[in-house]
């Protein structure tokens, strides 16, 4: 089964450390906690340890991703969902995957997650995402300057 410990290191390294940029919706943020989605935390001084414990209770934990057989397809589903939260990502994955679509990973969608061939999983959720970051910049013009990075994450599966 999938661990934590292996997810939480690549997206600590592709959340960065901290960050105020006036374009970005999220606001100040660093390791990819937000203001806007955590407003009682000292974000500037957050810690390491303060963002792994997040990440575990919000969103590890709520993706069930200790019951994903696949680490690669676990890492992947964490760091979408760290990117574009849980609910959007658990959307994604399951379409991709074949499962009922309804934004909670469960018993269901861990069973057909699990089932799937893990490359073709990962191929379709690489395009789903680009598909969603496209969405993301045309919707919100002042995301388009973040489309290529975002395209370049999903890409790094």
């Amino acid at each position: 089964m999938a661990s934590f410990n292996q997810a939480i290191e690549k997206t600590l390294i592709n959340e960065g450390g901290y960050v105020n940029d006036p374009s970005d919706a999220g606001g100040e943020t660093k390791f990819g906690i937000s203001k806007r989605a955590y407003p009682t935390v000292d974000i500037k001084n957050l810690t390491v340890d303060g963002a792994k414990a997040i990440y575990k209770k919000d969103y590890w934990d709520k993706l069930k991703a200790d019951e994903i057989v696949s680490q690669k397809v676990a890492n992947e589903l964490f760091d979408t969902a760290v990117n574009m939260g849980v609910r959007t990502a658990s959307k994604l994955m399951q379409g991709c995957s074949g499962a009922y679509v309804d934004g909670i990973i469960g018993t269901q969608s861990l069973e057909t997650i699990n089932a799937m061939d893990e490359e073709l999983l990962l191929l379709r959720f690489k395009l789903a995402k680009i598909s969603r970051y496209a969405y993301l910049a045309k919707k919100r013009p002042a995301n388009k300057k973040y489309l290529l990075g975002w395209i370049n994450r999903a890409l790094e599966a």
